[in-house]
């Protein structure tokens, strides 16, 4: 006979999972926050708390609640939990990406993410309350205010039976980084995170328990993984960005066994000078996504990371893809592949235009079905049409199937240049450039001029006391692959600007590409 709290947690889906394990221990230590722990005890405190609240203010199934708080902030856990105990759906104004590195979203962007999704409530922390009432005083009467006043884990005296948990009702609407264009709205249901905290929960083996490092947003990727530690019996460790240097600190200090970080954030801790000297043996995964990685450069981390090393590709609207594992790793020659795809997706590489599946081997638009594809892109039923197929999502991304059914990735259909007549991949680009002594990071991108011709033109990051040519990166990028694929413009730059989800941030780059051209 199952277990009453078992069947409790599942029909509460991932939320009352996670309460139902911090409830066994309220004196254990579970976020790490700015220098202080946060307990299970006030974890749960503050999370009935802030449901009360909404609850008092009309949230419930069918309603919006947009966050405004510091990045991967605890109330980050606190609103998205109380919101779906009570039914209602989350949307997040700070760490969704409008297409450049900012850290906030403009005043009207927010504003517009809340009149777009109809949100009921806006909760905000002691850090965004001028922003949360200058927004409240653009769209009078549109929503209410919530979390500036009575801060703190507020104890609910008796206890509250809320909303039940319905994993096909809309729990996230999630915006995109906005790397092609504005962001969009996209519409997931409780059932992708329920799922993704579940899978995730299986390859936690810690044999204590698991402590994660958070350093991407928590809105995203990283949020539902969270989850699992937490529903694991682990602690996780709260960054508000990527830092090299304190991310490598954390690691030793805390013995971190398990972090996200984007492709370009891998590359900036194999480039950082304190790598050699940080103990890293209690990492077991260290996960890398978000844009198609480099071989030679993997294969530097290889020998750095061993086999923590696991590469994820997937999209916001899709949900997890492949899995390059630890012992792929180990082969040469699969670092220039993505992996093979998790066990509930399936695959295949159409013809873009056609939609004709095509076959082994050769190129095309990569689509999937899983039961992590979002139920459509918010408020925008043409642009769904266009991407869901059949209970098939096309990704927008190019890419190839080998035999044994590992996947190569090209570039995003949106991204290839076209020059002198040939079809450029800027992947395959920034791929080549990596390989090259002394080059640390790369972006590769096209750039119309005056004469609406695209040119191709790259931004490079030296490695630290490295001294790089352009024009000997022009012409070994041309005996590689072709004089076409060799970049006309190379930017030199101390930093690669990157967006929210840790990708290059190539909108930002093309307007520093025209001002150089």
């Amino acid at each position: 006979m199952a277990d009453p709290d078992d069947r409790q947690a599942e029909e509460g889906g991932y939320v009352a999972q996670v309460m139902s394990v911090l409830a066994t221990g309220l004196e254990r230590a579970v976020l790490h926050w700015r220098g202080r722990d946060v307990t299970a005890g006030e974890f749960t405190d503050s999370v009935n708390g802030v449901a009360h609240k909404l609850r008092g203010l009309g949230v419930g199934a069918g309603s919006v609640v947009g966050i405004l708080v510091a990045p991967n902030s605890p109330e980050m856990f606190y609103v998205r939990y109380a919101a779906h105990e009570l039914g209602a759906a989350v949307c997040y104004l700070r760490s969704t990406n409008p297409g450049s590195s900012a850290e906030v979203l403009p005043l009207e962007a927010q504003l517009r993410i809340l009149l777009d999704t109809s949100a009921d409530v806006l909760y905000a922390d002691d850090e965004n309350a001028v922003r949360a009432k200058e927004l409240a005083g653009l769209a009078p009467g549109g929503f209410q205010l919530a979390g500036l006043e009575d801060r703190g884990p507020e104890q609910v005296e008796e206890a509250e039976e809320f909303g039940v948990w319905d994993p096909q009702a809309l729990a996230v609407i999630a915006f995109t980084s906005g790397s092609t264009g504005r962001p969009k709205g996209i519409r997931q249901p409780g059932r992708i995170w329920d799922s993704i905290v579940r899978t995730t929960m299986t390859a936690i083996t810690e044999p204590d328990h698991a402590r994660m490092l958070v350093t991407t947003p928590l809105s995203h990727t990283v949020g539902p993984m969270a989850d699992a530690v937490l529903a694991s019996g682990g602690t996780v460790f709260l960054h508000e960005e990527f830092d090299p240097s304190q991310t490598l600190r954390a690691i030793e200090e805390h013995r971190i066994t398990r972090t996200l970080v984007a492709t370009p954030h891998l590359y900036q801790l194999l480039d950082h000078d304190s790598i050699a000297t940080t103990r890293l043996s209690s990492l077991r995964q260290l996960i890398y996504t978000g844009c198609a990685a480099a071989p030679a450069r993997i294969a530097e981390a290889v020998s750095v990371f061993g086999f923590a090393l696991v590469q994820g590709y997937g999209t916001t609207e899709g949900g997890r893809v492949t899995l390059l594992d630890p012992g792929d790793h180990q082969d040469a020659r699969l670092l220039s592949t993505v992996g093979r795809p998790f066990p509930e997706v399936e695959l295949k590489v159409c013809d873009p235009d056609s939609g004709q599946e095509l076959a082994v081997g050769a190129a095309g638009e990569v689509w999937l079905r899983s039961p992590h594809v979002m139920d459509g892109y918010w408020a925008d039923p043409e642009l769904t049409a266009q991407v869901l197929r059949d209970g098939w999502y096309r990704t927008g991304d190019i890419g190839c199937l080998d035999e044994k059914g590992y996947l190569r990735l090209l570039d995003r259909i949106a991204d290839v240049v076209k020059t002198q007549g040939v079809k450029v991949y800027p992947a395959v680009v920034e791929r080549e450039i990596l390989a090259l002594p002394g080059v640390g990071q790369a972006a590769v991108y096209g750039v119309r001029d005056a004469d609406n011709i695209e040119r191709l033109n790259a931004a490079i990051v030296a490695r630290p006391g490295a001294r790089i040519s352009p024009d000997d990166i022009r012409s070994r990028v041309a005996a590689a692959l072709s004089v076409q694929h060799a970049p006309e413009v190379i930017l030199l730059l101390d930093e690669l600007p990157l967006n929210d989800s840790g990708k290059p941030d190539k909108r930002r780059l093309r307007s520093l590409g025209s001002a150089a051209a």
